[in-house]
């Protein structure tokens, strides 16, 4: 499978995406950031608590999921049913350490689908990542990757070391020979390309980090 070499062209022009989470470039991605995002709503469909860096109170539900028979490493909410499996595979301890998190705070992650009617902006921003890249839209997803202390759950900052995900891409978007990637929208009008780092057809492995996003699957 053709790798990040293959992602070379560089989107143009403004995309009108709102967030209320801080601006990241994400880790071996390729970034554009609009000139002038536009404030009329969040991209991001996250309950305004967490999007906003505040804790909030979650029930602490254990649940795993897995990709390719690897289990993920965090616990949270995986309710993404739009794509075959999501699972964090950066080790709890790597991410617990390189977030600074100590005592009681543990990593903790949310997955599900995106809505793109309550969402059009960050839809629009994806199709026109897409589009630069002569690429067609697959699954689309909220992630947010934080952390539970003490029953209150919270983001991680957006500007910490990498953390690989990896997403089983359904099976009515695997074609053969295409080459795949991730779009992020992130705060402030950042869309990021994020390259697939492994070489199985049917999942997609790409490096983020903390925070709140909307990531789409795209194919080339």
């Amino acid at each position: 499978m053709m790798k990040a070499s293959i992602i070379k062209k560089m989107m143009t022009g403004a995309l009108a995406v709102s967030l209320v989470m801080a601006p990241v470039m994400s880790v071996g991605a390729t970034t554009v950031t609009p000139d002038t995002p536009s404030a009329v709503e969040e991209a991001v469909e996250s309950s305004t608590s967490s999007a906003s860096g505040e804790s909030s109170t979650v029930a602490e539900v254990p649940t795993t999921s897995s990709v390719a028979g690897v289990k993920t490493t965090v616990a949270g909410v995986y309710l993404a049913t739009s794509v075959n499996g999501t699972a964090i595979t950066t080790g709890l301890n790597t991410i617990a350490e390189g977030y600074g998190l100590t005592g009681s705070e543990k990593p903790y992650s949310k997955f599900s689908n995106l809505d793109a009617r309550k969402s059009p902006l960050a839809k629009a921003a994806i199709d026109a990542a897409a589009a630069s890249q002569g690429a067609t839209v697959g699954p689309v997803l909220n992630i947010e990757l934080g952390k539970m202390t003490a029953g209150k759950y919270s983001l991680l900052p957006s500007d910490g070391p990498a953390i690989r995900l990896a997403v089983g891409i359904p099976r009515n978007f695997v074609k053969g020979d295409a080459t795949y990637a991730v779009v992020c929208v992130r705060a402030g009008g950042v869309v990021s390309i994020l390259p697939d780092v492994d070489d199985n057809p049917n999942t997609i492995t790409f490096d983020t980090t903390g925070g709140a996003g909307a990531y789409a699957i795209i194919r080339y």
